[in-house]
């Protein structure tokens, strides 16, 4: 679903079926200020005269695995329209950085693989990084990567953990079976290393009220973009969930399905739908929790860390989701199309995060790990363990 903002006060929530807005509108009654509009996203053409008179489009329409066409950036592009997708798959991403001369040329300021992770978690990479390496003048703007002369990063963890479903519907769920079938692209020192989805598992502390969580490894846009964008040598990236269990049965599913089988929508739809009411039936069980943990390893020994929790996954994910888009709309992203650690993406980062912390249980950034931990056990001295 494609969210337009024609004005500062109404917007229209467009789909390909009126069945989609019904849903989301029972879900968020609020939305109901928001007009309904017809929209097929591979047709170009319709998408220029629908978006002609907007101010900005938020692309949402997943999941983005496996989709091989940019259109609604393109159509953007054409119509010098603001834009920005909530997109979490690699390929995607790399591909709509593409069209960057183009959207730079057009005067389009663009963002892709914005939201909460990716996105909201990238900038708190990001803004961790330019701390350590000094490259914020004292009014908190960006001097750029070339005014660094401070500690560098070694290495970059990115940790997410959503209890159930997180209440986002059936589109998760095809999204977690299509990342199944994706071997994942992690960087050691400078070089890409490929390993099996789901795997390499670690329990990571996620602090009061979530506590410590099984993740694994998934192919994630943000590895790639924080290594390139941030010249990190090592980022890697995991997930998990609760029920444990769903975990395990993610990784049967990564291990025992005959090759090729994920990497079809339309297999991986299917398997999502007969999965699909046993969730809906834990998901009241557990709730929709959810918790972001970046740690950056610095090459003076010393670790900077973040935490982000909230209660509901259905919430914050708007929430950063407007986030970026208030601050796109005030110009705070500059012509061309930016992953969103990149300064040409948001000019502010302190606000950009400000937003999207808005009714977390906690977040905390730059601290160090042990501070951001459910109990950390104190050894005397002033250490903590």
């Amino acid at each position: 679903m494609e969210t337009c903002f024609p004005g500062p006060a109404t917007g229209h929530l467009a789909s390909i079926q009126r069945k989609s807005y019904d849903d989301a509108v029972k879900r968020l009654p609020i939305l109901n200020q928001a007009a309904f509009a017809a929209c097929d996203i591979d047709d170009v053409e319709a998408l220029k005269r629908l978006i002609d008179s907007f101010d900005l489009v938020i692309h949402a329409a997943g999941p983005f695995q496996r989709k091989t066409t940019c259109t609604v950036l393109e159509a953007c592009i054409a119509t010098k329209t603001p834009y920005m997708d909530v997109c979490d798959d690699s390929a995607y991403a790399q591909r709509a950085r593409t069209y960057s001369e183009a959207a730079r040329a057009a005067g389009v300021p663009a963002i892709t693989t914005a939201g909460i992770y990716p996105g909201t978690s990238n900038v708190m990479a990001a803004h961790m990084i330019s701390i350590a390496r000094r490259e914020y003048d004292a009014g908190w703007k960006h001097l750029g990567y070339e005014a660094g002369r401070g500690v560098q990063p070694k290495r970059v963890l990115y940790s997410y953990f959503t209890a159930g479903s997180g209440g986002a519907g059936p589109t998760i769920l095809d999204t977690s079976l299509l990342l199944a079938g994706l071997e994942v692209v992690v960087y050691v020192d400078g070089k890409e290393v490929r390993a099996p989805p789901v795997s390499n598992h670690r329990i990571v502390d996620f602090g009061k009220g979530i506590g410590r969580r099984s993740v694994y490894l998934y192919h994630l846009p943000e590895v790639q973009s924080t290594h390139e964008c941030l010249s990190v040598p090592s980022v890697s990236a995991r997930f998990g969930t609760d029920p444990e269990f769903w975990n395990w049965a993610m990784v049967a599913v990564a291990r025992l399905s005959p090759k090729g089988f994920l990497e079809d929508r339309n297999k991986s739809r299917a398997l999502s739908a007969l999965a699909n009411p046993w969730v809906r039936l834990v998901d009241p069980l557990v709730g929709e929790r959810v918790a972001m943990k970046v740690e950056v390893e610095l090459d003076d020994g010393t670790t900077a860390a973040g935490i982000f929790a909230h209660k509901k996954l259905s919430i914050t994910v708007g929430v950063c989701i407007a986030a970026f888009a208030r601050s796109m709309l005030a110009g705070g992203t500059q012509p061309g199309v930016w992953f969103p650690e990149q300064p040409e993406a948001m000019a502010d980062r302190r606000r950009l995060l400000e937003l999207s912390a808005e009714g977390t249980m906690r977040f905390e950034l730059n601290r160090p790990p042990w501070a951001l931990e459910d109990d950390p056990t104190q050894l005397g001295m002033g250490f903590y363990w």
